[in-house]
């Protein structure tokens, strides 16, 4: 048997507030998909892999409530200007969780750590 990665779900206590987080420190397009007042998502699709954002509560029973703080989730972002990064940061008011040479960690608004490095 052979399987293919197709991506990563994350879930969230205000999902919509968790894009607007990923829109604008990742500049991830995310687009809203569902029905409203049904079932809605968040996500993006790049050449077969998905990043999706769901409700945690409506996702499964399992993954609500979020545990804020979580290290069981880590999300990489390549970035090529650090610099650049801690510059729209500050312009976004938030500060780095932690810094080293390489990587600048932030959190979510679930509380993971997500991370934008040159590496």
């Amino acid at each position: 048997m052979q399987t293919t990665f197709r991506g990563i779900f994350l879930t969230a206590a205000n999902p919509a507030k968790t894009a607007e987080f990923y829109r604008r420190v990742a500049g991830l397009p995310l687009e809203q998909v569902g029905t409203p007042g049904s079932y809605v998502y968040w996500r993006i699709d790049r050449e077969g892999v998905q990043l999706a954002i769901h409700d945690a509560a409506a996702f499964a029973g399992y993954t609500h409530p979020p545990l804020a703080g979580s290290n069981v989730t880590h999300l990489y972002f390549n970035i090529h200007d650090r610099d650049g990064f801690l510059a729209r940061l500050k312009e976004l008011s938030i500060e780095p969780f932690a810094l080293d040479d390489v990587v600048v960690t932030v959190e979510d608004p679930d509380g993971r750590k997500v991370m934008f490095g040159a590496a």
